[in-house]
């Protein structure tokens, strides 16, 4: 199989097709992304009723997200169940010392294992040949557990899987990954379900400017925003930085800047006040 903007190959997609159905039902674990929404595709298209889409719900995942995920259900075709997780009832999840995300699917997949009409099924998750392994503590848990990761199987990578969500019309296919909300607090800082919604009010204005590719990160007290360097060079109005720097000090932030790398960028923070 070639890596690039191509499809995978055909004996590639027979033998994805033949694992889920030699392991048939499966449930898979959805959420906004590309990754989880081209397995649902694959999952729905070999096994009819006997896929089944589930996605957590609680505050760490975003109203966006969990629109995200709905459409992608909605588009594919498969049946799709939303389940109640509390991973902020985990000391270790709150705690936030660096595998934050071991506890987030742990509590994901217990859920899950706990859904009485989805016993016996196999879970699938979306993760790709593209990940790192070696430093995913929600891996670890997905481990544990018994989930399988079908795309990461059998060599499946994110170009090949954006070109196959674009084939298959998901409007998903060139999406920016958002991770969950958690993933804005430093490690080491208390994650709350209060710190949450001020990060998800924050980012929901962001999107509201126009911009797709930022992140809201957050302690207690400061907010470090980080936007696409080109979105922030190609914006001509400023203006956006004020209505963001009111609502960040509404929402109880005494310290609020800009990260002029912009996200991503390389080499120390270049901070710079909001306003002023």
């Amino acid at each position: 199989m070639t890596a690039g903007n191509t499809l995978p190959d055909d004996q590639t997609m027979r033998r994805l097709a033949n694992w889920l159905i030699e392991n048939r039902p499966v449930v898979v674990a959805l959420s906004g992304g590309v990754d989880s929404a081209v397995m649902a595709s694959l999952a729905v298209e070999h096994l009819g009723s006997d896929a089944v889409a589930v996605t957590g719900i609680s505050p760490s995942l975003s109203t966006q997200e969990l629109d995200a995920a709905r459409r992608s259900a909605s588009i594919t075709g498969i049946r799709h169940l939303e389940v109640e997780t509390d991973e902020l009832s985990r000391p270790d999840y709150r705690a936030n010392s660096g595998d934050r995300c071991y506890h987030c699917k742990s509590e994901l997949y217990d859920v899950i294992l706990s859904v009485e009409e989805l016993a016996g099924h196999t879970i699938v998750d979306g993760a790709q040949a593209s990940d790192n392994s070696t430093d995913r503590p929600g891996m670890t848990a997905s481990g544990e557990r018994g989930v399988k990761s079908p795309l990461r199987l059998f060599g499946i990578d994110k170009n090949h899987v954006r070109e196959i969500a674009r084939h298959r019309g998901l409007p998903s296919w060139n999406r920016p990954a958002r991770p969950c909300l958690a993933s804005r607090v430093p490690v080491g800082t208390e994650v709350s379900s209060d710190l949450l919604g001020r990060i998800e009010a924050l980012e929901a204005l962001l999107s509201g400017e126009g911009f797709s590719i930022y992140r809201a990160r957050c302690d207690d007290h400061r907010v470090v925003i980080e936007i696409d360097r080109g979105q922030l060079e190609n914006c001509r109005d400023d203006r956006w930085r004020v209505r963001l720097d009111a609502l960040a000090k509404a929402l109880g932030f005494t310290e609020r800047f800009i990260d002029l790398r912009g996200y991503g960028g390389a080499g120390p923070p270049h901070l710079e006040r909001l306003v002023g």
